[in-house]
């Protein structure tokens, strides 16, 4: 892009437009790095979607959508759901466009249609234990016969490095195994991969800082 061309798409942006939302904006003032991370999580995600035909996108817990963009890349439609009303609004009223919609709502036990992609990042671990078979159900209510599920999550054997305010948040934390054997009673196959910072692998699952699984076939 030149830099022309570059100075007319800015000047076509008011100020309202270049505000990040609340998390987001501390995320990039207090910890960028984690921000990056965030965000390539969301880029291996979207490279795990079906490609080349229709993909319409469920995502569950959305937080404001800034990572439901990067899904958006890859999908026909994502309808992103999370509980925290002010989030929500904030996606509404800057991200929503006719690929993107966001839904305010505690979504264990809702349906939301037929989806090709259910994306959960950053969630499960949130989840109490005893609602673990909820949460499955509710990908399962909501994915097509067809359909694939990524979820993402910390991996247990570094909670001893997170922050106090992570491993307060994170009540529910899975190893791989633990990650991969939840999985696998709900779809035929399931697939494993790890992070570290910004690298997607097929590791040592001990040494994964960040846990993601591929699960396709639903039982």
């Amino acid at each position: 892009m030149s830099h022309e061309l570059w100075m007319e798409v800015m000047d076509g942006l008011d100020e309202e437009s270049l505000e990040l939302s609340k998390y987001f904006t501390h995320q990039l003032l207090h910890n960028p790095r984690h921000l990056l991370f965030t965000l390539s999580r969301y880029k291996a995600a979207a490279k795990m979607l079906p490609r080349y035909r229709d993909c319409a996108v469920l995502e569950l817990g959305c937080n404001e959508g800034l990572g439901t963009l990067i899904l958006a890349e890859n999908a026909t439609s994502v309808m992103g759901v999370d509980f925290d009303q002010a989030g929500i609004e904030w996606a509404q009223k800057n991200l929503k466009n006719d690929k993107l919609s966001f839904v305010s709502d505690d979504f264990l036990g809702k349906e939301y249609g037929s989806h090709d992609a259910v994306i959960s990042l950053d969630v499960i671990e949130h989840i109490s234990p005893d609602e673990e078979a909820r949460f499955f159900a509710t990908v399962m209510d909501n994915i097509a016969p067809d359909g694939i599920c990524v979820i993402g999550t910390p991996n247990d054997t570094a909670s001893a490095y997170a922050s106090p305010e992570s491993q307060k948040g994170h009540i529910n934390m899975y190893t791989a195994e633990r990650l991969y054997k939840a999985a696998s009673i709900y779809f035929n196959n399931v697939f494993f991969f790890g992070m570290n910072d910004e690298v997607l692998h097929t590791g040592f699952d001990p040494m994964c800082h960040y846990l993601m699984v591929l699960a396709c076939n639903p039982r």
